[in-house]
């Protein structure tokens, strides 16, 4: 890591964002920061407009912006790794480009934050949620307490990637192994929280969009369990190596209740085989329970919701959309 004066490099990932990273760049670089800031954008090889709005944006601020241009396509991993090793500041934060910030202050507020609580690893806020198939939003993380350490996140992830700040030192370089997972947020989050505590800001500073054609959106339920399996499982690995063993049980227990989550889909879709196979997976993976004690949990009754949360799932959840597709979704600072 080299600082080379800059107090804070902003991480965004493009490909193919033609509709939306202009109104991403634009909310980085209308930041109100006595802070020095980079914008570090990496194209993975967008084939669309993508690459020409983010060369007129980096005509325009030369000093500050850095397009790195791929002449193939390597994946969003790669991706993430080139573009970070080309961070040069003493925090990141991340704003992929298809989403964005929509208070001035952002950079300002998490980075003062961080200035005067050594003792805290990574800041966070609240962000709109705005589902773009039908126009209707929600806020995210209405419940969250203010400080959080490890162990909570470890319990639950709570950190939106649009949302966070945090310390370059923590993570650098980046594990070799981080580059095999097929999603990088989860894995960042958890060994940034491993240097210090997530400061939770309940103001509202960024979009953050819902896309069916996002990552884990198109992944659907059997690649999602997977995805989260197979992060957990690295971090497992990594948690044990440096003797956490209280963070490494947490995540141990949230691989199994995934790997269960599975076998469940599997066995309901009349495959037994995958559900077989992926028992004995887990059990291989996470130790200390049998393939099938795993297969007999999947096929236990899932718990029904109380009435609270039928009311809250099926019609005050509905109702609440319903009335964000009548308000204005919040956009960057012109």
């Amino acid at each position: 890591m080299t600082n080379d004066g800059i107090d804070i490099s902003v991480l965004m990932l493009t490909y193919n964002f033609e509709q939306y990273v202009d109104e991403a760049i634009r909310s980085v670089m209308h930041q109100r920061c006595s802070h020095s800031f980079e914008l570090v954008i990496g194209d993975d090889h967008s084939t669309d407009g993508t690459v020409e709005i983010c060369r007129r944006w980096a005509a325009k601020y030369p000093d500050r912006i850095v397009l790195l241009e791929s002449g193939c396509n390597r994946g969003l991993m790669q991706n993430f790794a080139d573009t970070y090793s080309h961070c040069r500041g003493k925090y990141i934060a991340i704003c992929e480009g298809d989403d964005y910030w929509i208070d001035r202050s952002k950079l300002q507020r998490q980075a003062d934050f961080l200035d005067t609580h050594p003792d805290y690893a990574l800041c966070v806020h609240r962000v709109v949620n705005y589902y773009e198939e039908d126009g209707s939003m929600s806020l995210s993380n209405g419940r969250q307490k203010s400080d959080n350490d490890i162990i909570d996140l470890a319990r639950s992830n709570f950190v939106i990637n649009v949302s966070v700040m945090f310390r370059h030192a923590n993570i650098d370089p980046l594990p070799e192994w981080i580059t095999q997972a097929a999603t990088y947020d989860y894995a960042m989050h958890m060994l940034n929280a491993e240097h210090g505590k997530i400061r939770y800001m309940n103001r509202c500073m960024a979009v953050y969009r819902k896309r069916r054609e996002a990552l884990w959106s198109r992944a659907g339920a059997e690649k999602q369990y997977r995805m989260a399996m197979q992060v957990r499982k690295m971090l497992m690995e990594h948690f044990s190596a440096v003797g956490r063993d209280n963070v490494h049980e947490l995540l141990r227990k949230a691989y199994i209740d995934n790997a269960v989550a599975l076998v469940r889909h599997y066995l309901a879709i009349g495959n037994e085989t995958q559900a077989s196979a992926v028992a004995r997976e887990a059990a291989t993976a996470a130790g200390g329970i049998d393939a099938q004690q795993i297969a007999a949990l999947a096929r236990n009754p899932v718990p029904r919701p109380s009435a609270a949360q039928l009311i809250a799932r099926h019609i005050i959840a509905p109702l609440r959309r319903s009335v964000s597709r009548l308000l204005p979704v919040p956009h960057a600072p012109r």
